[in-house]
């Protein structure tokens, strides 16, 4: 890799870490699709991420919890501005770096991973900053268990904006599984039944 190359790898990894904060998406996930969110598993959203930047007590059963440098808050633009609605754009890739349940409440953490560093984060264990970010996304977890959930993003209208599970299609299977730790799934993108948005 040319010095150059390497440069602006390095100067992306150190954004993507040091201004990454977190956003929420509540949700209700079917037993054996949160069970596929493993640790280390690197995945593809080929659509529309949608997420709030208002971080409260949760307002379905299980959450994503998504770290990330790069959303775009829509509040200027949005009809419903108290909703706090960010979006990533199409084809982003994410990182599971924690799943942790307490109280009958699942939280699923990821980490936004901007696609030229993907090689650098595919490995079995996670690093030391990544574990320090789950640890830092479970207190935060369990401090919002203690918080009532926002009147604004527990409408019907909301949260049927969150009922896909992210990066994987109608058919139960990851849209483009990047990296897997355990090895035990096929190294292929697999077709969605998820309607896509035209490119």
């Amino acid at each position: 890799m040319q010095t150059g190359q390497a440069r602006e790898l390095h100067e992306l990894l150190q954004q993507t870490l040091s201004e990454c904060v977190p956003f929420c998406r509540d949700t209700r996930l079917a037993p054996e699709v949160l069970e596929m969110y493993r640790e280390g598993s690197i995945f593809r959203e080929p659509t529309f991420c949608d997420a709030s930047c208002k971080i409260a007590g949760l307002a379905a059963p299980h959450r994503y919890l998504i770290l990330s440098a790069n959303a775009r808050c829509l509040d200027d633009v949005s009809q419903h501005p108290e909703w706090g609605l960010c979006i990533w754009q199409t084809g982003r890739c994410f990182k599971v770096i924690d799943r942790f349940e307490q109280s009958g409440f699942t939280q699923i953490t990821l980490l936004e991973i901007p696609e030229p560093l993907v090689p650098v984060f595919a490995s079995d264990a996670l690093a030391v900053v990544e574990r320090d970010l789950a640890q830092q996304a479970r207190k935060l977890f369990e401090a919002v268990l203690k918080q009532p959930a926002l009147p604004e993003l527990s409408t019907r209208l909301w949260l049927d904006r969150l009922e896909h599970p992210l990066g994987i299609n109608d058919a139960g299977n990851f849209f483009e599984l990047l990296s897997h730790p355990t090895g035990d799934w096929k190294d292929r993108p697999w077709q969605s039944s998820r309607t896509l948005p035209a490119s």
